[in-house]
């Protein structure tokens, strides 16, 4: 195999022959290093998944049936097919779940003339279950890093990003942490295949982790996918908070650390006590952390209920999204915007 891979065509070409039936889903927590896997993975000729397209967060809008306007509203929740450059015409006709995830991806990974189609995204955590029924044959990278680290990366996240700034982001992280294990031990009791990847051994030997990555798929190694100069990442959100992802080198050294003493705290206490669940073995990293008394049974139910009122309410959102009727919620996304723009205003002019 040459060097430097191939990059992919612009002409839109028909599905290969050879394109498997079921996707790739690259997973991780949010701010834990799926983006930086995306974009090594998506060098290869062979591979072209869709940079968190989160159709799953439509499911709604088939439970009747199907509705003949689930590209425009995906199109409205985040931008998914201007992103990829798909529009519409682009995707087979399809009046299920399923059907449309697999035309839609399927349609995008063509244009490539890629085998290997799929999604990356962290709102996958814990719908892992869910995907490998949905779709038989899946397959999944699930990315670690050390929890200490992604709540930091949220944390500093918040600081220019609507979304990361939204209320209960670190205890999403927290307690999501686990959820996302028990998905993984899940796919694997099943026989899913699944391809565990520690972010820390990524950016420290990007190689090794990436010859790892592609023994699993199946397809040649290159070198080219050691390092992320020429990836493509038009697809990606804008914001400061995907700078280094936007670079033309890996990072490996540690950010500087966003937690306050409390939070720090709180996780140091998490970290002792997954580590006490799975017989140290599980968080892999940090290898070494201070020990820290287990969170107590207290807290431990009164982070659990909040998590999951946390996660009702996204649920919530999503069905809003999915039945809401388009113009209503053009209408209050703009009114939003106004509000947001006007705080920025009177923020500016208080300093």
């Amino acid at each position: 195999m040459n060097q430097r891979l191939q990059m992919s065509r612009s002409e839109p070409q028909a599905p290969p022959s050879c394109q498997p039936s079921a996707p790739l889903f690259v997973v991780s927590l949010w701010r834990a290093g799926s983006s930086l896997l995306y974009a090594l993975l998506n060098k290869h000729p062979e591979v072209a998944l869709m940079y968190e397209a989160d159709f799953v967060l439509l499911r709604p809008v088939f439970l009747k049936g199907g509705s003949a306007d689930w590209a425009e509203r995906w199109e409205f929740l985040n931008s998914s097919l201007s992103r990829h450059s798909l529009s519409a015409n682009d995707i087979p006709e399809a009046r299920d779940f399923r059907s449309a995830f697999a035309a839609s991806h399927q349609a995008y990974a063509a244009r490539k003339g890629a085998t290997i189609w799929g999604d990356k995204s962290p709102h996958y955590y814990d719908q892992l279950t869910f995907l490998a029924e949905t779709f038989p044959g899946a397959r999944f990278i699930i990315v670690w890093r050390d929890l200490f680290q992604t709540t930091s990366s949220i944390v500093r996240a918040a600081a220019g990003s609507n979304y990361f700034s939204k209320a209960g982001m670190p205890l999403r992280a927290i307690v999501g942490y686990p959820a996302l294990k028990q998905e993984c031990d899940s796919l694997l009791a099943r026989g899913v295949p699944v391809c565990q990847l520690n972010y820390e051994d990524l950016v420290s030997d990007p190689a090794i982790a990436m010859k790892a990555v592609c023994r699993f798929l199946e397809i040649p190694y290159s070198d080219a996918l050691a390092t992320i100069d020429g990836a493509d990442r038009s697809a990606t959100h804008s914001g400061e908070h995907h700078r280094l992802l936007r670079g033309n080198a890996i990072v490996a050294q540690s950010r500087p650390d966003a937690l306050a003493p409390s939070l720090r705290q709180k996780i140091a206490r998490y970290h002792s006590w997954y580590r006490h669940l799975y017989a140290e073995a599980w968080p892999p990293y940090p290898k070494t952390a201070p020990p820290a008394q287990f969170p107590s049974l207290l807290q431990r139910l009164g982070d659990r209920v909040a998590y999951h009122l946390l996660r009702r309410w996204d649920a919530l959102n999503e069905l809003i999204f999915s039945l809401a009727p388009l113009s209503l919620l053009a209408r209050y996304r703009q009114r939003k915007a106004k509000l947001q723009a006007s705080i920025a205003i009177a923020s500016t002019h208080s300093k």
